[in-house]
Protein backbone atom coordinates (compact mmCIF):
# COMPACT_ATOMS: atom_id res chain seq x y z
CA UNK A 1 0.00 0.00 0.00
CA UNK A 2 2.76 2.05 0.74
CA UNK A 3 4.50 1.67 -2.49
CA UNK A 4 1.23 2.40 -4.01
CA UNK A 5 0.93 5.55 -2.42
CA UNK A 6 4.33 6.88 -3.36
CA UNK A 7 3.60 5.75 -6.95
CA UNK A 8 0.77 8.04 -6.78
CA UNK A 9 2.74 10.75 -5.22
CA UNK A 10 5.52 10.95 -7.51
CA UNK A 11 2.86 10.87 -10.73
CA UNK A 12 1.03 13.71 -8.97
CA UNK A 13 4.36 15.87 -8.56
CA UNK A 14 5.63 15.22 -12.28
CA UNK A 15 1.69 16.33 -13.68
CA UNK A 16 1.73 19.43 -11.60
CA UNK A 17 5.54 20.26 -12.68
CA UNK A 18 4.10 20.08 -16.54
CA UNK A 19 1.12 21.87 -16.20
CA UNK A 20 1.12 25.97 -16.81
CA UNK A 21 1.16 27.83 -13.33
CA UNK A 22 -1.00 30.89 -14.24
CA UNK A 23 -3.86 31.90 -16.89
CA UNK A 24 -1.08 33.14 -19.34
CA UNK A 25 0.57 30.11 -19.79
CA UNK A 26 -3.42 28.24 -20.73
CA UNK A 27 -4.21 30.93 -23.26
CA UNK A 28 -2.23 29.58 -25.83
CA UNK A 29 -3.00 25.37 -25.57
CA UNK A 30 -6.47 27.01 -24.29
CA UNK A 31 -7.00 28.62 -28.03
CA UNK A 32 -5.41 25.57 -29.73
CA UNK A 33 -7.65 22.92 -28.68
CA UNK A 34 -10.81 25.48 -29.13
CA UNK A 35 -9.46 25.85 -33.06
CA UNK A 36 -8.89 22.07 -33.35
CA UNK A 37 -12.29 21.34 -32.05
CA UNK A 38 -14.25 24.05 -34.71
CA UNK A 39 -12.17 22.35 -37.54
CA UNK A 40 -13.04 18.89 -36.21
CA UNK A 41 -17.28 19.49 -35.93
CA UNK A 42 -16.64 21.00 -39.49
CA UNK A 43 -15.05 18.67 -40.92
CA UNK A 44 -17.70 15.95 -39.26
CA UNK A 45 -20.60 18.31 -40.05
CA UNK A 46 -19.35 18.92 -43.95
CA UNK A 47 -21.15 15.37 -44.59
CA UNK A 48 -18.48 12.88 -46.69
CA UNK A 49 -20.89 12.44 -49.20
CA UNK A 50 -20.28 15.39 -51.25
CA UNK A 51 -23.04 14.81 -53.22
CA UNK A 52 -25.66 15.91 -50.18
CA UNK A 53 -27.22 19.12 -49.83
CA UNK A 54 -25.21 21.84 -47.66
CA UNK A 55 -26.01 22.79 -44.45
CA UNK A 56 -27.29 25.47 -41.67
CA UNK A 57 -24.85 25.72 -39.44
CA UNK A 58 -25.68 25.35 -35.67
CA UNK A 59 -23.73 25.09 -32.54
CA UNK A 60 -26.29 24.16 -30.22
CA UNK A 61 -26.21 20.12 -29.97
CA UNK A 62 -29.16 18.47 -30.73
CA UNK A 63 -31.64 21.54 -30.42
CA UNK A 64 -29.48 22.25 -33.94
CA UNK A 65 -31.63 25.77 -36.04
CA UNK A 66 -34.85 24.84 -33.75
CA UNK A 67 -34.68 27.71 -31.47
CA UNK A 68 -34.77 30.19 -34.65
CA UNK A 69 -37.11 28.64 -36.81
CA UNK A 70 -39.43 28.79 -33.71
CA UNK A 71 -38.50 32.62 -33.33
CA UNK A 72 -38.48 33.98 -36.77
CA UNK A 73 -39.14 31.27 -39.61
CA UNK A 74 -39.52 33.91 -42.29
CA UNK A 75 -36.26 35.19 -41.02
CA UNK A 76 -34.30 32.07 -40.94
CA UNK A 77 -35.52 30.83 -44.20
CA UNK A 78 -34.51 34.50 -45.78
CA UNK A 79 -30.31 34.54 -44.05
CA UNK A 80 -30.49 30.80 -45.36
CA UNK A 81 -31.39 32.14 -48.96
CA UNK A 82 -29.17 35.59 -48.79
CA UNK A 83 -25.88 36.15 -47.28
CA UNK A 84 -24.84 39.36 -46.43
CA UNK A 85 -21.64 41.03 -48.85
CA UNK A 86 -19.65 43.80 -47.70
CA UNK A 87 -17.60 46.06 -49.87
CA UNK A 88 -15.98 49.19 -49.48
CA UNK A 89 -18.81 51.72 -51.37
CA UNK A 90 -22.04 49.65 -51.75
CA UNK A 91 -24.08 46.86 -49.95
CA UNK A 92 -24.78 43.67 -52.10
CA UNK A 93 -26.18 40.21 -51.76
CA UNK A 94 -25.50 36.74 -53.06
CA UNK A 95 -27.63 33.51 -52.57
CA UNK A 96 -26.75 31.21 -49.36
CA UNK A 97 -28.43 28.22 -50.76
CA UNK A 98 -28.02 28.95 -54.53
CA UNK A 99 -29.10 25.17 -55.54
CA UNK A 100 -32.70 25.83 -54.04
CA UNK A 101 -31.88 23.01 -51.10
CA UNK A 102 -30.40 23.15 -48.15
CA UNK A 103 -30.61 20.92 -44.73
CA UNK A 104 -31.37 22.23 -41.21
CA UNK A 105 -31.00 20.13 -37.70
CA UNK A 106 -33.81 20.53 -35.27
CA UNK A 107 -34.44 18.09 -32.49
CA UNK A 108 -32.01 15.62 -33.32
CA UNK A 109 -33.58 15.50 -36.95
CA UNK A 110 -32.35 16.78 -40.10
CA UNK A 111 -35.09 17.98 -42.88
CA UNK A 112 -34.16 19.28 -46.00
CA UNK A 113 -35.70 22.59 -47.37
CA UNK A 114 -36.91 23.00 -51.20
CA UNK A 115 -36.92 26.62 -52.03
CA UNK A 116 -37.10 26.77 -55.35
CA UNK A 117 -40.60 26.18 -57.57
CA UNK A 118 -38.95 24.29 -60.23
CA UNK A 119 -37.54 21.56 -57.77
CA UNK A 120 -40.77 21.84 -55.80
CA UNK A 121 -42.59 21.02 -59.12
CA UNK A 122 -40.15 17.89 -59.79
CA UNK A 123 -40.87 16.67 -56.35
CA UNK A 124 -44.33 16.82 -57.21
CA UNK A 125 -44.25 14.58 -60.53
CA UNK A 126 -42.54 12.02 -58.71
CA UNK A 127 -44.53 10.24 -56.43
CA UNK A 128 -42.91 7.36 -56.54
CA UNK A 129 -39.70 8.64 -55.21
CA UNK A 130 -40.78 11.29 -53.42
CA UNK A 131 -43.88 10.33 -51.33
CA UNK A 132 -46.90 11.88 -48.71
CA UNK A 133 -47.22 8.53 -47.26
CA UNK A 134 -44.31 8.22 -45.32
CA UNK A 135 -44.97 10.87 -43.70
CA UNK A 136 -48.55 10.21 -43.33
CA UNK A 137 -47.72 7.23 -41.46
CA UNK A 138 -45.49 9.22 -38.88
CA UNK A 139 -48.06 11.64 -38.32
CA UNK A 140 -51.25 9.08 -37.55
CA UNK A 141 -49.04 7.91 -34.93
CA UNK A 142 -47.27 11.27 -33.48
CA UNK A 143 -49.85 13.45 -34.18
CA UNK A 144 -53.08 12.28 -34.21
CA UNK A 145 -52.00 8.93 -32.18
CA UNK A 146 -53.59 6.36 -34.33
CA UNK A 147 -52.96 2.72 -33.47
CA UNK A 148 -49.97 0.39 -34.27
CA UNK A 149 -53.05 -1.76 -35.57
CA UNK A 150 -54.46 0.80 -37.89
CA UNK A 151 -51.53 2.25 -39.50
CA UNK A 152 -49.10 -0.90 -39.76
CA UNK A 153 -51.00 -4.31 -39.35
CA UNK A 154 -53.76 -3.52 -41.79
CA UNK A 155 -54.01 -1.18 -44.90
CA UNK A 156 -57.24 -0.11 -44.57
CA UNK A 157 -56.23 3.30 -43.83
CA UNK A 158 -54.21 3.88 -47.22
CA UNK A 159 -56.27 1.34 -48.83
CA UNK A 160 -59.75 2.35 -48.69
CA UNK A 161 -60.47 4.99 -46.05
CA UNK A 162 -57.92 8.25 -47.53
CA UNK A 163 -59.47 7.69 -50.73
CA UNK A 164 -62.40 7.09 -49.64
CA UNK A 165 -62.07 10.71 -48.03
CA UNK A 166 -60.39 12.18 -51.39
CA UNK A 167 -63.34 10.85 -53.27
CA UNK A 168 -66.09 12.21 -51.06
CA UNK A 169 -64.34 15.97 -51.05
CA UNK A 170 -64.19 15.71 -54.81
CA UNK A 171 -66.48 19.14 -56.22
CA UNK A 172 -68.95 16.99 -57.57
CA UNK A 173 -69.69 15.06 -54.57
CA UNK A 174 -69.83 18.12 -51.65
CA UNK A 175 -72.16 19.59 -52.64
CA UNK A 176 -74.39 18.21 -50.34
CA UNK A 177 -72.16 18.88 -47.68
CA UNK A 178 -71.71 22.85 -48.57
CA UNK A 179 -75.92 23.34 -48.38
CA UNK A 180 -75.76 21.40 -45.10
CA UNK A 181 -73.16 24.25 -44.05
CA UNK A 182 -74.77 26.90 -45.22
CA UNK A 183 -78.28 26.16 -43.83
CA UNK A 184 -76.55 25.36 -40.19
CA UNK A 185 -74.51 28.66 -40.99
CA UNK A 186 -77.50 30.60 -41.76
CA UNK A 187 -79.37 29.00 -38.63
CA UNK A 188 -76.82 30.05 -35.75
CA UNK A 189 -75.54 33.36 -37.37
CA UNK A 190 -79.06 35.16 -37.25
CA UNK A 191 -79.50 33.59 -34.05
CA UNK A 192 -78.04 34.66 -30.39
CA UNK A 193 -75.26 32.92 -29.06
CA UNK A 194 -77.03 31.04 -26.65
CA UNK A 195 -78.18 28.66 -29.31
CA UNK A 196 -75.02 27.35 -30.91
CA UNK A 197 -75.06 24.94 -28.82
CA UNK A 198 -77.92 23.39 -29.93
CA UNK A 199 -76.50 23.38 -33.78
CA UNK A 200 -74.24 20.59 -32.52
CA UNK A 201 -75.32 18.98 -29.43
CA UNK A 202 -77.75 19.24 -26.66
CA UNK A 203 -74.94 18.21 -24.18
CA UNK A 204 -71.50 19.70 -25.36
CA UNK A 205 -70.06 21.99 -24.10
CA UNK A 206 -68.70 24.23 -27.23
CA UNK A 207 -66.32 26.48 -24.85
CA UNK A 208 -64.96 23.75 -23.26
CA UNK A 209 -64.58 21.69 -26.38
CA UNK A 210 -62.73 25.03 -28.40
CA UNK A 211 -60.24 25.28 -25.31
CA UNK A 212 -59.40 21.51 -26.03
CA UNK A 213 -59.44 22.14 -29.67
CA UNK A 214 -57.00 24.84 -29.14
CA UNK A 215 -54.47 23.48 -27.28
CA UNK A 216 -54.46 20.53 -29.67
CA UNK A 217 -53.84 22.86 -32.74
CA UNK A 218 -51.33 24.44 -31.00
CA UNK A 219 -49.21 22.10 -30.69
CA UNK A 220 -50.13 19.43 -33.51
CA UNK A 221 -47.76 21.20 -36.07
CA UNK A 222 -44.78 21.43 -33.65
CA UNK A 223 -45.23 17.16 -33.22
CA UNK A 224 -45.62 16.97 -36.47
CA UNK A 225 -41.99 19.01 -37.36
CA UNK A 226 -40.27 16.09 -35.08
CA UNK A 227 -40.62 17.87 -31.37
CA UNK A 228 -40.46 14.92 -28.99
CA UNK A 229 -44.32 14.26 -27.88
CA UNK A 230 -42.77 14.00 -24.19
CA UNK A 231 -41.97 17.51 -24.54
CA UNK A 232 -45.84 18.31 -25.34
CA UNK A 233 -47.95 17.11 -22.39
CA UNK A 234 -50.41 19.79 -22.64
CA UNK A 235 -50.77 18.91 -26.16
CA UNK A 236 -51.22 15.35 -25.34
CA UNK A 237 -53.57 16.03 -23.03
CA UNK A 238 -55.75 18.47 -24.66
CA UNK A 239 -55.95 15.53 -28.18
CA UNK A 240 -57.44 13.29 -25.95
CA UNK A 241 -60.02 15.25 -24.33
CA UNK A 242 -60.65 15.99 -28.39
CA UNK A 243 -61.15 12.53 -29.19
CA UNK A 244 -63.62 11.45 -25.91
CA UNK A 245 -65.85 14.15 -27.33
CA UNK A 246 -65.56 12.63 -30.74
CA UNK A 247 -66.25 8.93 -29.38
CA UNK A 248 -69.16 10.01 -27.58
CA UNK A 249 -70.69 11.77 -30.71
CA UNK A 250 -70.11 8.16 -32.08
CA UNK A 251 -71.77 6.56 -29.25
CA UNK A 252 -75.18 8.84 -29.63
CA UNK A 253 -77.54 6.27 -30.87
CA UNK A 254 -79.16 9.53 -32.55
CA UNK A 255 -75.80 10.41 -34.27
CA UNK A 256 -76.94 11.31 -38.00
CA UNK A 257 -73.46 11.29 -39.64
CA UNK A 258 -72.74 12.56 -43.32
CA UNK A 259 -72.32 9.65 -46.09
CA UNK A 260 -68.57 10.39 -45.77
CA UNK A 261 -68.12 9.75 -42.09
CA UNK A 262 -70.75 7.06 -41.96
CA UNK A 263 -68.56 4.87 -44.76
CA UNK A 264 -65.46 5.64 -42.85
CA UNK A 265 -67.50 4.12 -39.24
CA UNK A 266 -68.11 0.66 -41.49
CA UNK A 267 -64.73 0.38 -43.18
CA UNK A 268 -63.24 0.75 -39.50
CA UNK A 269 -65.71 -1.26 -38.13
CA UNK A 270 -65.32 -4.33 -40.98
CA UNK A 271 -61.46 -3.71 -40.64
CA UNK A 272 -62.11 -4.44 -36.69
CA UNK A 273 -60.15 -1.27 -35.81
CA UNK A 274 -60.46 -0.08 -32.19
CA UNK A 275 -62.79 2.05 -31.23
CA UNK A 276 -60.57 4.95 -30.31
CA UNK A 277 -59.37 4.50 -33.79
CA UNK A 278 -62.93 5.97 -34.88
CA UNK A 279 -62.61 8.95 -32.68
CA UNK A 280 -58.99 9.71 -34.13
CA UNK A 281 -60.37 9.50 -38.02
CA UNK A 282 -63.16 12.07 -37.15
CA UNK A 283 -60.74 14.46 -35.12
CA UNK A 284 -58.43 14.24 -38.08
CA UNK A 285 -61.08 15.02 -40.85
CA UNK A 286 -62.30 17.95 -38.78
CA UNK A 287 -59.26 19.14 -37.72
CA UNK A 288 -57.95 20.20 -41.43
CA UNK A 289 -61.17 22.21 -41.53
CA UNK A 290 -60.96 23.90 -38.50
CA UNK A 291 -57.37 24.59 -38.52
CA UNK A 292 -57.30 26.63 -41.39
CA UNK A 293 -60.37 27.90 -42.87
CA UNK A 294 -61.50 29.84 -39.86
CA UNK A 295 -58.34 31.53 -40.13
CA UNK A 296 -58.52 32.50 -43.74
CA UNK A 297 -61.91 34.32 -43.03
CA UNK A 298 -59.92 36.36 -39.87
CA UNK A 299 -57.20 36.77 -42.10
CA UNK A 300 -59.30 38.92 -44.62
CA UNK A 301 -61.27 40.62 -42.38
CA UNK A 302 -58.47 41.86 -40.36
CA UNK A 303 -56.32 42.67 -43.52
CA UNK A 304 -58.68 44.42 -45.64
CA UNK A 305 -59.73 46.59 -42.30
CA UNK A 306 -56.18 47.56 -41.78
CA UNK A 307 -56.75 49.09 -45.59
CA UNK A 308 -57.73 52.56 -46.51
CA UNK A 309 -60.67 50.78 -48.75
CA UNK A 310 -62.12 48.08 -45.71
CA UNK A 311 -64.67 46.09 -47.01
CA UNK A 312 -66.55 48.06 -49.01
CA UNK A 313 -65.09 47.20 -52.50
CA UNK A 314 -66.10 43.32 -51.98
CA UNK A 315 -69.26 43.88 -50.76
CA UNK A 316 -70.21 46.23 -53.85
CA UNK A 317 -68.41 43.30 -55.94
CA UNK A 318 -70.25 40.71 -54.47
CA UNK A 319 -73.79 42.55 -54.74
CA UNK A 320 -73.34 43.17 -58.44
CA UNK A 321 -72.83 39.74 -59.10
CA UNK A 322 -75.48 38.34 -56.91
CA UNK A 323 -78.21 40.76 -58.68
CA UNK A 324 -76.58 39.51 -61.91
CA UNK A 325 -77.72 35.94 -61.23
CA UNK A 326 -80.55 36.38 -59.61
CA UNK A 327 -82.20 38.05 -62.76
CA UNK A 328 -81.57 34.68 -64.33
CA UNK A 329 -83.42 32.48 -61.94
CA UNK A 330 -87.04 31.79 -62.36
CA UNK A 331 -88.09 34.37 -59.78
CA UNK A 332 -85.92 37.36 -60.42
CA UNK A 333 -86.57 38.34 -56.43
CA UNK A 334 -85.24 35.56 -55.10
CA UNK A 335 -81.54 37.14 -53.67
CA UNK A 336 -78.61 34.96 -54.31
CA UNK A 337 -78.25 35.24 -50.34
CA UNK A 338 -80.92 32.78 -49.93
CA UNK A 339 -79.14 29.83 -52.07
CA UNK A 340 -74.64 30.93 -51.83
CA UNK A 341 -74.22 27.37 -52.77
CA UNK A 342 -75.84 27.56 -56.04
CA UNK A 343 -74.84 30.83 -56.68
CA UNK A 344 -71.17 30.01 -55.78
CA UNK A 345 -71.30 26.89 -57.78
CA UNK A 346 -71.99 28.76 -60.84
CA UNK A 347 -68.67 30.21 -60.67
CA UNK A 348 -69.88 34.60 -60.74
CA UNK A 349 -67.68 36.87 -61.85
CA UNK A 350 -65.86 37.90 -58.60
CA UNK A 351 -62.55 38.97 -59.83
CA UNK A 352 -61.56 40.87 -56.91
CA UNK A 353 -62.42 38.93 -53.97
CA UNK A 354 -61.25 35.82 -55.68
CA UNK A 355 -57.56 37.97 -56.13
CA UNK A 356 -58.17 38.80 -52.51
CA UNK A 357 -58.62 35.29 -51.16
CA UNK A 358 -55.27 34.77 -53.35
CA UNK A 359 -53.61 37.17 -52.09
CA UNK A 360 -54.19 36.07 -48.42
CA UNK A 361 -53.38 32.55 -48.98
CA UNK A 362 -49.76 33.86 -50.33
CA UNK A 363 -49.51 36.21 -47.67
CA UNK A 364 -50.61 34.21 -44.71
CA UNK A 365 -49.95 30.52 -45.77
CA UNK A 366 -47.19 28.28 -44.84
CA UNK A 367 -47.40 24.67 -46.23
CA UNK A 368 -43.94 22.54 -45.60
CA UNK A 369 -45.44 20.43 -47.96
CA UNK A 370 -43.46 17.37 -46.89
CA UNK A 371 -42.13 14.29 -48.44
CA UNK A 372 -40.11 10.99 -47.68
CA UNK A 373 -38.11 9.78 -50.46
CA UNK A 374 -39.35 6.10 -50.51
CA UNK A 375 -36.66 3.81 -53.13
CA UNK A 376 -34.05 1.41 -51.31
CA UNK A 377 -30.96 3.19 -53.51
CA UNK A 378 -32.23 6.83 -52.55
CA UNK A 379 -33.46 9.48 -54.80
CA UNK A 380 -31.60 12.78 -57.07
CA UNK A 381 -33.05 15.93 -56.60
CA UNK A 382 -31.00 19.20 -58.19
CA UNK A 383 -28.18 16.90 -58.21
CA UNK A 384 -28.05 15.91 -54.92
CA UNK A 385 -28.23 12.45 -53.36
CA UNK A 386 -30.80 11.97 -50.85
CA UNK A 387 -31.10 8.60 -48.20
CA UNK A 388 -34.13 6.20 -48.33
CA UNK A 389 -36.65 8.01 -45.37
CA UNK A 390 -34.98 11.41 -45.70
CA UNK A 391 -37.81 14.27 -45.15
CA UNK A 392 -38.07 17.24 -47.79
CA UNK A 393 -40.13 19.90 -46.95
CA UNK A 394 -41.34 21.70 -49.58
CA UNK A 395 -41.03 25.33 -48.50
CA UNK A 396 -43.82 26.91 -50.33
CA UNK A 397 -43.85 30.44 -48.59
CA UNK A 398 -40.35 30.94 -50.01
CA UNK A 399 -41.49 30.38 -53.01
CA UNK A 400 -44.63 32.72 -52.46
CA UNK A 401 -42.37 35.56 -51.31
CA UNK A 402 -40.09 35.36 -54.61
CA UNK A 403 -39.61 38.78 -55.90
CA UNK A 404 -38.82 37.41 -58.91
CA UNK A 405 -42.26 35.67 -59.63
CA UNK A 406 -44.84 37.62 -57.42
CA UNK A 407 -43.06 41.64 -57.51
CA UNK A 408 -41.29 43.66 -55.30
CA UNK A 409 -43.78 44.64 -52.50
CA UNK A 410 -44.25 40.39 -52.29
CA UNK A 411 -44.16 41.84 -48.56
CA UNK A 412 -47.07 43.53 -48.73
CA UNK A 413 -50.68 42.17 -48.86
CA UNK A 414 -51.44 43.76 -52.22
CA UNK A 415 -55.54 42.14 -52.30
CA UNK A 416 -55.23 43.42 -56.71
CA UNK A 417 -52.17 41.33 -57.38
CA UNK A 418 -53.67 38.87 -58.71
CA UNK A 419 -55.56 41.40 -61.43
CA UNK A 420 -52.66 42.19 -62.44
CA UNK A 421 -50.22 40.09 -65.33
CA UNK A 422 -48.77 37.66 -63.07
CA UNK A 423 -47.15 35.80 -65.08
CA UNK A 424 -47.68 32.01 -65.99
CA UNK A 425 -44.73 31.10 -63.96
CA UNK A 426 -46.03 33.01 -60.93
CA UNK A 427 -49.53 31.48 -61.29
CA UNK A 428 -47.99 27.88 -61.75
CA UNK A 429 -45.70 27.92 -58.35
CA UNK A 430 -48.67 29.26 -56.39
CA UNK A 431 -49.04 26.26 -54.14
CA UNK A 432 -51.11 27.14 -50.63
CA UNK A 433 -52.87 23.69 -50.71
CA UNK A 434 -49.47 21.36 -51.67
CA UNK A 435 -49.46 19.61 -54.90
CA UNK A 436 -49.13 17.02 -56.74
CA UNK A 437 -51.24 13.40 -56.19
CA UNK A 438 -50.84 14.69 -52.09
CA UNK A 439 -52.94 17.76 -52.91
CA UNK A 440 -55.30 18.63 -50.37
CA UNK A 441 -58.12 17.15 -51.19
CA UNK A 442 -60.41 19.25 -48.54
CA UNK A 443 -59.47 22.78 -51.15
CA UNK A 444 -62.70 22.93 -53.22
CA UNK A 445 -64.68 22.52 -50.05
CA UNK A 446 -63.00 25.15 -48.04
CA UNK A 447 -62.80 27.75 -51.08
CA UNK A 448 -67.10 27.06 -50.49
CA UNK A 449 -66.96 27.41 -46.90
CA UNK A 450 -64.67 30.36 -47.15
CA UNK A 451 -67.16 32.40 -50.03
CA UNK A 452 -70.05 31.44 -47.94
CA UNK A 453 -69.18 32.22 -44.64
CA UNK A 454 -67.59 35.59 -45.22
CA UNK A 455 -70.30 36.68 -47.83
CA UNK A 456 -72.67 35.54 -44.69
CA UNK A 457 -70.82 37.60 -42.25
CA UNK A 458 -70.38 40.86 -44.64
CA UNK A 459 -74.23 40.77 -44.92
CA UNK A 460 -75.40 40.32 -41.60
CA UNK A 461 -73.07 42.74 -39.29
CA UNK A 462 -71.00 45.99 -40.40
CA UNK A 463 -67.30 46.05 -39.54
CA UNK A 464 -65.29 48.78 -38.32
CA UNK A 465 -62.07 49.33 -37.21
CA UNK A 466 -61.98 51.25 -33.74
CA UNK A 467 -59.70 54.10 -34.66
CA UNK A 468 -59.21 55.22 -30.28
CA UNK A 469 -57.93 51.05 -29.50
CA UNK A 470 -56.21 50.78 -32.93
CA UNK A 471 -54.73 53.81 -33.74
CA UNK A 472 -51.50 52.94 -35.76
CA UNK A 473 -51.31 51.02 -38.78
CA UNK A 474 -51.05 47.44 -38.99
CA UNK A 475 -51.01 46.56 -35.51
CA UNK A 476 -52.00 42.99 -35.89
CA UNK A 477 -48.94 41.23 -38.13
CA UNK A 478 -48.38 37.07 -38.70
CA UNK A 479 -46.43 35.48 -36.14
CA UNK A 480 -44.32 32.27 -36.31
CA UNK A 481 -47.77 29.84 -34.84
CA UNK A 482 -48.43 27.32 -37.00
CA UNK A 483 -45.76 27.19 -39.24
CA UNK A 484 -45.49 24.91 -41.89
CA UNK A 485 -49.12 23.41 -40.89
CA UNK A 486 -51.49 25.98 -43.16
CA UNK A 487 -52.14 29.29 -42.49
CA UNK A 488 -50.01 31.14 -39.45
CA UNK A 489 -51.55 32.62 -36.68
CA UNK A 490 -52.10 36.79 -35.79
CA UNK A 491 -49.77 38.41 -33.19
CA UNK A 492 -51.00 41.79 -31.62
CA UNK A 493 -54.26 43.82 -31.58
CA UNK A 494 -57.19 44.87 -33.69
CA UNK A 495 -60.29 46.30 -31.77
CA UNK A 496 -63.39 46.23 -34.47
CA UNK A 497 -66.84 47.34 -33.51
CA UNK A 498 -69.06 44.68 -35.22
CA UNK A 499 -73.05 45.95 -35.37
CA UNK A 500 -75.64 43.57 -36.61
CA UNK A 501 -77.56 45.06 -39.53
Amino acid sequence: MDALNATISRVSQATAERLPKNVSEWAVPAAAATAALIVGLNLVWANKDKNSPPMVSSWIPWIGSQWALDTDPDAFMRAAQLSNIQTTCLKAFRQKFPDGIFGAKTTGRIMYYVTDAALINQVYKQPKSFAMSLVQMEWGKNCFSHSDKALFSTPVLLTEIFPHMDRSMAPMNIIGLVESFEQRLSKAIKTSSRHWRRLLRADIDVEKFWDDWQGFDDGVYKVALAYPVPLCPHFVKCRERVIQRFLEYLDDPAHEPCDMIAEMERMARDAKLDRRDLGVMIMACYWPLMANVPWGSFWLLALQLQRSEGLAPLLAELDAAGEAWSSTQPDPTFSYLSNLTAFFQSQPQLSLFQSTINEVLRFTSDSYSMRGVVPDEGAILGGYKFKKNDTLIMSTRSVHFDEALFGKDVKEFNPRRWLGSLSEEAKGSFRPYGGGVSMCGGRHFASYHVKIFLTTLLHTFRFEVDKVKSPGPSPVTISSENRGFGLRRPQGELFVKVKRI
